[in-house]
């Protein structure tokens, strides 16, 4: 599957998603992770995501990406992402729902989209609050559904 159809969390630190960096290599012509770096600030933290900024940047100019390299990536990526949204959760989101007599019993995520199911509340603002602090948190990109469990 081509890396550009799993829209996806490519630098955790700094918030930016695949499509960001895409779109910017291919406008500026964008040769290497530098580069993303001053376009887009991806890549401007730990560095984890250098590879997987590489592995766009070959996708751009048509080169092959290294298979193993990309399940690699792939994985950094899901397990990097899980962390950032869980973290943010932890830090922002759960105790605002505490204090409101709410909780999160499931948390679904598939590249960009998250999917959270709330007990014990179904205040329409609290539950855009969820959505939008993990946006604020993680990444503007993100596809937040909040769902009221049973």
């Amino acid at each position: 599957m081509p890396s550009e159809s799993r829209r996806r969390l490519v630098c955790r630190c700094l918030g930016v998603a695949s499509p960001r960096i895409f779109a910017a290599a291919r406008a500026e012509a964008l040769v290497d992770v530098a580069a993303v770096t001053k376009s887009v600030r991806a890549g401007g933290g730990c560095t984890l995501c250098h590879p997987e900024i590489e592995e766009i940047l070959a996708e751009v100019r048509g080169e092959p990406v290294d298979a193993a390299l990309a399940i690699e990536n792939q994985s950094v990526c899901r397990q990097e992402t899980l962390a950032r949204i869980e973290g943010a959760i932890a830090a922002l989101v759960a105790p605002r729902l505490a204090s409101r007599g709410a909780r999160i019993v499931a948390l679904d995520v598939d590249g960009l989209q998250v999917m959270v199911h709330v007990v014990g509340s179904t205040d329409p603002e609290l539950l855009g609050g969820v959505a939008r602090g993990l946006r604020s948190a993680v990444c503007e990109d993100l596809d937040v559904k909040v769902e009221i469990a049973s």
